[in-house]
């Protein structure tokens, strides 16, 4: 076993480990995510790498988030390090939020879905929008509005 005496060998590799952490902890998302490239739908599917992350687009995905929790659907949606989109220019475009919801996969790992699932019942419960008012989805609004620089 070897010994580490150097500090910066040490941080180098405390860096990497925390990283594989940040991918494993909601890496069950991630695969579920990368699912829909493989399932039999009409239509193309393409694979994009961006920052970190991987964007399953085309019209496949389009017909899933059509029907997705939000009124008049959406166009994307994260699962762990995975972001669906309607097609690359959504991909893109709400990358910056959906990027906030990626840290919070990272964050809550395993925990994020039946996390966030429970915050909507319980602002629906106190007479708000599942949705939009969901501490997760104001987070990602307010994070992706300071990143634009709109505030």
């Amino acid at each position: 076993m070897a010994i580490i005496r150097n500090r910066k060998s040490v941080l180098r590799i405390s860096g990497v480990m925390f990283r594989g952490f940040r991918y494993a902890w909601p890496a069950v998302y991630t695969l579920i995510g990368l699912t829909f490239l493989a399932v039999p739908w009409r239509g193309e599917r393409k694979l994009v790498r961006y920052r970190g992350t991987f964007g399953v687009v085309g019209p496949a995905v389009e017909r899933l988030l059509k029907h997705a929790m939000v009124p008049g659907g959406a166009v994307a949606m994260t699962l762990g390090h995975t972001i669906l989109a309607v097609d690359e220019a959504a991909f893109y475009g709400t990358w910056t939020h959906e990027i906030v919801h990626v840290r919070q996969y990272e964050r809550w790992g395993v925990l994020f879905v039946p996390a966030y699932l429970t915050s909507s019942l319980w602002v629906k419960a106190r007479g708000g929008d599942a949705y939009w008012d969901n501490p997760f989805e104001v987070q990602a609004r307010a994070e992706d509005i300071n990143a634009q620089g709109h505030c």
